[in-house]
């Protein structure tokens, strides 16, 4: 059996994952354009084949390592002993035993395809300053306008359900007027305190759930910013392992079109075989041009979260993938009844609208109150201390009462159904981290394979019994199967960090443990 280890690169497309579950809160905060990063240098392309520079063999990327048995939303830690879940086949570490025969054989057959394996040694350590996940997390929480505005969102929500309080504080007023007829000046100075009323009741009771409501909104927040972070990042992890991967595919056709041309003077080759890859080199070269378009866009979208230059060398996928410690799908679901942010928003946001529809109907009701009451006029002096009654009659409060509380039914039917998305949600992303990790520990066989087939229509093409048009396929499906494993890989980690944040976990944690599987750190 040839070695689990591949490399793989995709465009800098979007990955198909399913956002979080939506519920009701505030208004979303727009932002300007983000502007535009610095340019990243351009290799030079022009000439003939052989002038072209090529970049650095790509790093192979391994199975995801074995999987250590923590608890829920604990990230594994360095140097823990790992067990290997069922039906994930056992992998070798970095640094295990020496390669086989049939590794060695594996290795001969890929360097006489001309296919970039990369280094064969551990994963070289990154350097201290190096960014991250959690360090451009970190960053994008204090330079991220649309985080930093909905900071100013909580302290706005948190002042307001503060005023709640003022339903029953006493209020005071003072008035003076000079009026003519009366032959001299008018003070009056009232102060009242409500003692009985059933709105300013309803109203004080708001406090606790707006404020608990402000939180969770902050939450939610928070793990929009994650998972902007991490989906800026792997777009730039896909754009550098596809421009990377592209350069093996030109080393690839160019050792490939030598082999054509040394044919055809030797009389056992055709024109048209050299013709034709030469045709596929140039398409490749061209692409270099994309690609580092590609790098660019993405390098441009996590600098407008973290506020500064970004080295999109610091972002590339380590030769061995972390561990992913799932706990069974109850545990997950457990945890996002009493954590889940929207969740508790929704909740919240349900107990707000009872609770206004209870004021609404209580504006109809007397307020009862101790008033003390001081007044002078021209000279004379008066007060009084006693109690007051307040009945409204307003007939327009009976349809407000009827339209808060269709609105508290409304909010409860929402809380319901976020309740409803959250679960299925959390569901899917489980069966689909569950199912990345198998499917990403068996790519690596497909990725031999295409690489054998190389090597065998190589020999065969030169044996007279395959085409060049074989050739260049088989070496087309190579990049092809290793662009489908960086696919996986990334979407894999966005839906683990979907999956994290849907249960509660905090948005730092789950950001931590995404890192520790996708670059391995």
């Amino acid at each position: 059996m040839l070695p689990a280890h591949a490399q793989t690169s995709t465009s800098s497309g979007e990955s198909g994952i399913a956002a979080l579950p939506q519920t009701t809160p505030p208004p979303p905060v727009t932002t300007d354009p983000v502007p535009s990063s610095p340019v990243l240098p351009q290799t030079s392309i022009g000439g003939q084949p052989g002038q072209y520079p090529l970049a650095p063999s790509p790093r192979p990327i391994a199975t995801p390592g074995p999987v250590p048995d923590q608890p829920l939303g604990v990230p594994a830690r360095p140097g823990a002993q790992p067990t290997r879940p069922s039906g994930v086949p056992a992998q070798t570490a970095p640094g295990g035993p020496a390669p086989t025969g049939a590794e060695q054989e594996a290795q001969r057959i890929r360097m006489l395809n001309g296919i970039a394996t990369g280094r064969s040694g551990p994963d070289t350590a990154p350097s201290p300053n190096a960014l991250d996940l959690v360090k451009a997390f970190d960053l994008g929480y204090e330079n991220d306008p649309t985080f930093r505005a909905a900071v100013a969102e909580r302290q706005v929500n948190r002042l307001t359900a503060d005023q709640s309080i003022a339903g029953y504080l006493p209020s005071a007023s003072y008035s003076f007027a000079n009026i003519p007829t009366e032959n001299g000046t008018r003070h009056v100075v009232s102060v009242t305190q409500p003692l009985v009323s059933v709105s300013g009741y309803a109203t004080l009771k708001q406090r606790g759930p707006r404020r608990r409501y402000a939180d969770a909104t902050f939450e939610v927040r928070e793990q929009d910013l994650a998972v902007r972070t991490v989906t800026a990042i792997t777009d730039i992890i896909k754009a550098n392992e596809a421009s990377a991967l592209n350069e093996s595919k030109i080393e690839a056709l160019r050792t490939q079109s030598d082999r054509a041309e040394r044919l055809y003077r030797n009389g056992l080759g055709t024109i048209t075989d050299a013709r034709d890859i030469q045709v596929r080199y140039e398409q490749s070269l061209a692409n270099r041009v994309l690609l580092r378009s590609d790098q660019i866009a993405a390098a441009a979208r996590l600098e407008s979260i973290t506020g500064g230059a970004v080295e999109t060398d610091d972002f590339r996928l380590p030769s061995h993938f972390g561990p992913i410690a799932l706990q069974p799908a109850d545990s997950y679901l457990m945890r996002q009844e009493t954590a889940n942010p929207q969740i508790a928003a929704a909740r919240e946001n349900e107990r707000i609208g009872r609770l206004e529809a209870l004021r609404t109907r209580g504006s109809m009701f007397p307020v009862v109150g101790a008033s003390a009451t001081y007044s002078s006029r021209a000279g004379v002096e008066s007060s009084y201390v006693g109690l007051s009654v307040n009945a409204p009659l307003n007939a327009g409060t009976f349809f407000q009462s009827g339209a808060a509380n269709a609105t508290a039914r409304r909010s409860a039917e929402e809380r319901r159904a976020t309740e409803a998305r959250a679960r299925v949600e959390l569901q899917r992303l489980y069966a689909l981290v569950d199912g990345g990790q198998q499917a990403l520990a068996l790519s690596s066989k497909a990725i031999e394979s295409a690489e054998l087939s190389v090597y065998a229509n190589t020999q065969s093409y030169e044996g007279g019994v395959r085409t060049n048009v074989d050739v260049v396929n088989a070496i087309q499906t190579v990049f092809e199967v290793k662009n489908t494993q960086v696919t996986a890989a990334t979407t894999l980690a966005l839906n683990y960090l979907n999956l994290l944040l849907l249960a509660g976990v905090p948005s730092e944690d789950a950001v931590e443990a995404t890192q520790r599987f996708l670059l391995n750190r």
